[in-house]
């Protein structure tokens, strides 16, 4: 696609008048480019025309009352003008910015390579680790009804807890479904899935076999050849396994904030702001494993008394007052 054409579509996107066939094209496309290329690409009267249709698009979709910062204590309110300033600002749109207006639905893929773990964390906060050659299937933003992902290979998956909206792995022939849990699945290439929780519990179950709950420190094997399932047991050898190369394992005993702070910025990819620097001076005895980021930082606040608040990518943590 030339740049003639990716302003031609995107002009009829932002009038809605894009076809199938023609959003799968743009689509396509926004997926094989590297970041930045997109609107580099264009010359600088393209871009700025493009920019003031995504602009005006970016509006449109966010032209509903701001949603309020999550936080613990605080009470403040997302600018929403401010993140539209700060992508008109930095001089081009990244390609998840244009992926995110023009197709916000549609479905993407994360792979890791043998030998390599790849992290992905999802809409919901959730995080899956891709271990060897895998692939993992999934919205790029979660419906209100469900969270649904097809996952090839192998994956731990750190589920964030929503009651409302079940987080359901399709793999082979097997569908495991949970609310918020920590689990590995694995399928080998004699069409054997292994489902082995560390926490909670899930439901799996086939077209041919029963639904079975399978809970914490539990393993089962699911046979797709004889449409059989085999209880095991898995050992710490094998619980190790699971996380290893991982950032799963988040106990802390007696820890300096400098070195949870790290860790947390690491794993959620995040970046934290203290108010006071004396905050650093805390040390903190606490297994935040298996936690999504606001639960991590919401057991800061409780144990610490601090007032936190979590924005996008942005955590502040300041003295309670």
């Amino acid at each position: 696609m030339d740049n003639r054409e990716f302003k031609y579509l995107l002009d009829r996107y932002t009038k809605g008048l894009l076809d199938k066939q023609e959003m799968e094209h743009l689509e396509k496309w926004l997926d094989s480019m590297e970041d930045k290329t997109a609107f580099d690409n264009l010359s600088q009267e393209e871009r700025a025309t493009a920019k003031e249709k995504m602009f005006s698009s970016l509006q449109q979709r966010i032209g509903q009352p701001a949603k309020t910062v999550r936080m613990f204590r605080l009470s403040q309110k997302i600018a929403v003008a401010a993140a539209i300033a700060v992508i008109i600002v930095a001089g081009y749109i990244w390609r998840k910015s244009v992926l995110d207006i023009v197709a916000p639905h549609r479905t993407t893929y994360a792979y890791s390579d043998k030998g390599h773990i790849h992290k992905q964390i999802l809409s919901d906060g959730s995080i899956v680790w891709l271990k060897g050659k895998s692939k993992l299937t999934f919205p790029a933003v979660f419906n209100e009804k469900e969270r649904p992902v097809t996952l090839e290979g192998e994956a731990l998956f750190e589920v964030a807890k929503d009651a409302k909206r079940p987080f359901v792995v399709y793999c082979g022939s097997l569908t495991t479904g949970v609310l918020g849990t920590s689990f590995n699945i694995r399928k080998n290439e004699k069409g054997e899935v292994a489902i082995s929780v560390l926490t909670g519990s899930v439901v799996v179950g086939s077209k041919s076999t029963r639904e079975q709950i399978v809970k914490t420190n539990e393993s089962i094997v699911y046979s797709e050849v004889h449409a059989s399932v085999v209880n095991v047991h898995p050992s710490r050898t094998d619980i190790h396994e699971f996380i290893r190369g991982t950032e799963y394992d988040m106990a802390f005993n007696d820890a300096g904030m400098n070195d949870v702070i790290q860790k947390i910025e690491k794993k959620f990819e995040v970046k934290i702001n203290l108010e006071d620097t004396a905050i650093r001076k805390h040390v903190i005895t606490a297994d935040m494993t298996d936690q999504s980021l606001e639960h991590t930082m919401e057991m800061i606040s409780q144990a610490l008394n601090l007032d936190i608040a979590i924005n996008d990518k942005m955590v502040l943590i300041r003295a309670k007052k």
